[in-house]
């Protein structure tokens, strides 16, 4: 007779297993935003890693700075800041990937857009 204990050993064995296969692991980190500590004076941008298809590992890719760099105040640049980071997570969870061609991401990017 199986009690809960066996029950739940057995489920944490079996996320264990999940967690460790590298096949469920995203290609990529959640974009962030790099403000300088608020100072007006440096460069802020936003940033994100991408699993590199030689390695395996997540790689960090180039800065967007774009022209939130042009706003000279905090909120003005953390608005566009934060519109590119939503954008970017969009792309990405569509399936940009800096390393391959994404004509089909972008094409599908803007046929939601023309939709709306």
């Amino acid at each position: 007779m199986h009690t809960i204990f066996d029950y739940l050993a057995q489920e944490l064995q079996n996320e264990y297993e999940i967690e460790c296969d590298l096949t469920l692991k995203k290609n990529y980190s959640p974009p962030k935003i790099y403000s300088a500590n608020g100072d007006l004076k440096k460069r802020w941008y936003v940033y994100f890693s991408y699993r590199d298809p030689n390695t395996g590992k997540l790689k960090r890719q180039t800065p967007i700075y774009s022209n939130a760099n042009k706003f000279k105040t905090k909120e003005e640049r953390l608005s566009v800041l934060v519109t590119y980071r939503k954008a970017l997570l969009k792309l990405l969870a569509k399936g940009y990937s800096p390393y391959s061609n994404n004509k089909e991401v972008l094409l599908s990017v803007k046929d939601t857009k023309t939709k709306s």
